[in-house]
C-alpha cells in the first residue's frame, strides 16, 4: 500500500502507541507522550467510553456529517476544477473504503495518489462539536473515519450548513 511493505494495524491507535513509549520516527519526546496521556486513558476502557457516549445522549459530530465528496481510487485520474473549488474536492479510498487521502488541488493529474494530501485530519463520529471546533481552528477541514480508517464523510459544522 503506497509503497510500504511492512504494514501493521495497531487497533488502539497512534496515541496509545506513543504513550506506551513504543518506537516512532522521529522518537516522541516525553512532552508529547504526556500530552497524549488523556487520550490513552480514554482507550483503556473503550466499552465504558462507548456506553457513556451512548447513554449521555451528548451531541456528536456524526449529526453534522456529509458524505458528498467525489470518491476516487488511487489510480484514478483527476479532472480539472475551478480554482475556487471547495477543499477538499474529493477523497481517495482503497477498495475497502479506507481513506488514503484527499484531493485539494484544482489542476488535473494523471493519478489521484500523486495529487492527494496523504495526511488529512481525521476524527471519529462520536467526537463532540466543541472538540471538532478546536481542530477546525488549525485545519481547513475534518474527515470522519472509523477507528480502522474507513471513510464515513466530512464534518460540516452547523454554522456552515446554511
Amino acid at each position: 500500500m503506497l509503497g510500504f511493505t511492512d504494514i501493521r494495524h495497531y487497533f488502539r491507535g497512534k496515541t496509545d502507541w506513543i504513550v506506551r513509549g513504543l518506537p516512532t520516527d522521529p522518537p516522541a519526546p516525553l512532552s508529547e507522550r504526556m500530552r497524549t496521556l488523556r487520550y490513552f486513558v480514554n482507550n483503556l476502557e473503550p466499552g465504558l467510553r462507548s456506553f457513556w457516549i451512548h447513554y449521555s445522549d451528548r451531541v456528536r459530530i456524526d449529526e453534522f456529517m456529509r458524505d458528498d465528496l467525489v470518491r476516487l481510487g488511487p489510480e484514478d485520474s483527476i479532472a480539472p476544477a475551478f480554482p475556487d473549488s471547495p477543499k477538499p474536492r474529493a477523497v481517495v479510498l482503497n477498495t475497502e473504503g479506507v481513506l488514503l487521502g484527499t484531493i485539494e488541488r484544482s489542476d488535473p493529474a494523471p493519478r489521484a495518489i500523486d495529487a492527494m494530501n496523504p495526511n488529512p485530519q481525521t476524527i471519529r463520529p462520536d467526537m463532540t462539536p466543541r472538540l471538532a471546533a478546536k481542530l477546525l481552528a488549525s485545519n481547513p477541514y475534518l474527515m470522519v473515519t472509523t477507528e480502522r480508517g474507513k471513510y464515513l464523510g466530512r464534518y460540516v459544522p452547523e454554522e456552515a450548513e446554511s
